[in-house]
């Protein structure tokens, strides 16, 4: 192995300055004392990590079209979209279709506000953002508030966790998402969706759109929001996630609510941005839950985590229709 040779001079000159060789890395020969490159570069590279952990800021910049905005340091979006180039990429394309300065958009799992500044930077609506997790809400009030004085309207933020009440806990983040870790016996009860809009002074009856991102819990928030959806029958994009086959089971009552509502046009896409059915019906959205089922609990090859799901009525199914055709253009451009 190489060697460095700290002669014995050197000795004396580390005691005094109080520094000690440290254990390990430093061997007494007869000519002095041998260090070894590579515990000196494992020791060195261990220093680097822990000064960098010390000192490294814990945002960092990412622009998302012509705003910058602030993630924290383990945030994997640009990640993300760097290696999947549709992931998260409709939503402002279909917004863009329902730009009216009084019809609102709602943002619940608003996450750092991502969703929201780039869809603000696509229509004029009045947005309403709903964050449960401390840390992603401190980053959202700093991004959004940044577009104050750059549109019509401005977004709105809630530190809120959305659903129908029956459940409660607290939030669990990993750096990119705050998932809920339910708990009966203590922790944040959620409150529904009807309440928390009518709480903010957004009118049920002129909402546009409804986004959710909740990790599993999607299903029960847009239940918890039956008065906006007959009174504005708002078209509804939600993350179609489960992790139990009590949610997959949840999705399904779901499906059925909203085609007893009116909702008979559906389109999925898979985790990674890619449209993969449009206008189809629930039953291929249970076919495909099945499909992700079988990969996360039986072992089977790996090609999708989950789906997100856009559901229209018939007065939305045009504007539907044609953002699907712009995003579809929009797959074979490479940016």
């Amino acid at each position: 192995m190489p060697r460095v040779v700290v002669g014995r001079a050197a000795w004396p000159r580390l005691c005094k300055l109080g520094r000690q060789p440290p254990r390990g890395i430093f061997r007494r020969t007869g000519c002095g004392i041998v260090l070894t490159i590579g515990k000196l570069v494992r020791r060195a590279h261990s220093g680097a990590s822990a000064l960098l952990r010390r000192t490294a800021p814990s945002t960092k910049p990412y622009k998302i079209g012509k705003h910058t905005v602030l993630l924290n340091r383990e945030h994997l979006l640009p990640e993300y979209q760097s290696r999947h180039r549709l992931y998260d990429r409709f939503l402002p394309i279909f917004c863009k279709l329902f730009d009216h300065t009084d019809h609102w958009i709602i943002d619940v799992g608003a996450n750092v506000g991502d969703t929201a500044v780039a869809v603000a930077q696509a229509c004029r609506n009045p947005i309403l953002c709903i964050e449960g997790d401390d840390a992603f809400f401190d980053l959202l009030k700093h991004n959004v508030d940044s577009l104050f004085g750059k549109r019509e309207r401005p977004v709105h933020c809630v530190k809120a966790l959305a659903g129908s009440g029956r459940f409660s806990g607290f939030l669990k983040n990993d750096g990119t998402t705050a998932g809920l870790a339910p708990s009966d016996a203590s922790g944040r009860r959620a409150a529904a969706l009807d309440d928390l809009l009518s709480a903010v002074g957004a009118p049920l009856t002129a909402i546009a759109l409804i986004k959710v991102d909740t990790d599993g819990y999607d299903w029960d928030v847009i239940l918890s929001a039956r008065h906006i959806l007959t009174a504005s029958r708002p078209a509804i994009f939600w993350e179609n996630y489960f992790s139990t086959i009590e949610q997959m089971r949840a999705l399904e009552v779901l499906y059925q609510n909203l085609f007893d509502a009116g909702y008979h046009y559906f389109w999925v896409f898979d985790n990674y941005g890619n449209l993969m059915l449009r206008e189809c019906g629930a039953n291929n959205i249970v076919d495909l839950n099945e499909y992700v089922w079988s990969q996360e609990f039986y072992g089977c090859t790996r090609s999708i985590f989950y789906t997100d799901v856009l559901a229209v009525t018939d007065d939305k199914l045009a504007r539907a229709r044609e953002a699907i055709a712009v995003f579809r253009s929009s797959e074979i451009k490479q940016e």
